[in-house]
């Protein structure tokens, strides 16, 4: 199933300059110095306390330091009260505390909160639930370097976006992205050869799930679009109160796994092989019979079988078919229905015996 990714490209069209890294060992700085700033505390919400700051903004206050709330700990307080930020934001500040204090305290719960001290004010990073399982971005990181030293692996040239040379490589006080890629000892699928990569993606603050997306590819552009992707598998971990036993047991081996590649490289290549050995049929009405079972409508049948003929694909075998589906995929106007034939292609290459 051939895809084009553009997670990696979405990056670096928005990413402004701060964000953006050299190599590990930078990035690995900048994240640790966050955590090593970083206290979590956990708070009854009858116990949140507000303020209005010297510049009009909103702190955390009562027994110790006063804290000033981010935007991003903003939007999440106001979610977990029910209260409508957007609008919060419109009025007065010491308006914004009477409504949020009204709300606080009818809530008998907890949130989990994340402080941060650094060359400025105090701030709130984060407001989460008590149960939030943080993974934080620097221990990614650390593994990442651990992963990937000493091997091919390596971050694809880019273009200059207009704001900086660095690509791939990004950070924030919120979140953290990296793309790697390795061409050395591409795998063959039929008459393509194919390099390996992976997006990995953390936030520590409750703006994404933890991510592992790896993938073959055919090529990566200057404006980091992966093009042709090939046995993409994801893996998402949402931060509730196991996800740093899942970041261990889960993560770390599959990432570890990939950047090896022998075993993910030889169960590639047995099931592109399988499928190229499987027979599905000698003609369009025996491949659709073939497919009376599977969940594909006769239309796509037709047409995947068609596009994948025109395309040189021999479609009387399994792969032929899946390539053709995914060929027929990339034509639908619309991304739901795209996705989701690509995805029923690509779970028959999964299910073979």
């Amino acid at each position: 199933m051939s895809s084009n990714l553009y997670d990696a490209h979405r990056q670096w069209c928005i990413r402004p300059p701060d964000e953006r890294f050299h190599d590990l060992d930078t990035l690995h700085a900048f994240t640790q110095r966050l955590k090593d700033a970083s206290e979590e505390k956990v708070r009854g919400l009858p116990e949140v306390h507000l303020d209005v700051t010297g510049h009009s903004g909103i702190a955390l206050s009562g027994s110790e330091e006063p804290a000033i709330l981010t935007n991003w700990s903003f939007n999440q307080l106001c979610t977990a009260v029910g209260a409508p930020a957007k609008y919060l934001r419109t009025l007065p500040p010491e308006t914004v505390i009477e409504c949020l204090r009204h709300s606080l305290d009818k809530r008998d719960t907890q949130a989990k909160l994340l402080f941060r001290n650094g060359t400025g004010d105090r701030v709130v990073s984060a407001f989460t639930g008590p149960k939030y399982g943080r993974i934080w971005d620097a221990d990614v990181v650390a593994s990442l370097k651990d992963a990937v030293e000493g091997t091919g692996w390596r971050v694809p040239p880019a273009r200059n976006n207009g704001s900086s040379d660095n690509a791939g490589l990004y950070a924030s006080d919120r979140d953290m992205f990296a793309f790697f890629v390795n061409d050395e000892n591409p795998i063959e699928i039929g008459n393509a050869k194919l390099g390996r990569g992976f997006f990995c993606w953390n936030s520590e603050t409750g703006s994404c799930t933890f991510g592992l997306t790896t993938f073959l590819y055919n090529y990566v552009c200057g404006n980091h679009i992966v093009w042709g992707a090939e046995q993409v598998q994801e893996l998402k971990i949402v931060h509730r109160s196991k996800a740093i036993d899942r970041f261990r047991s889960d993560a770390l081996p599959a990432l570890n796994r990939f950047v090896e590649n022998r075993m993910a490289t030889e169960a590639i290549t047995r099931g592109v092989d399988q499928a190229a050995r499987l027979k599905v049929g000698d003609d369009l009405d025996k491949v659709t019979e073939w497919f009376k079972e599977k969940p594909f409508t006769g239309s796509e049948i037709i047409a995947g079988w068609r596009i994948g003929r025109n395309e040189g694909d021999d479609v009387s075998t399994l792969w032929g078919m899946v390539q053709g589906l995914t060929a027929y995929a990339r034509q639908l106007p619309h991304t739901d229905a795209r996705v989701n034939l690509e995805r029923r292609a690509g779970t028959l290459l999964k299910n073979i015996n």
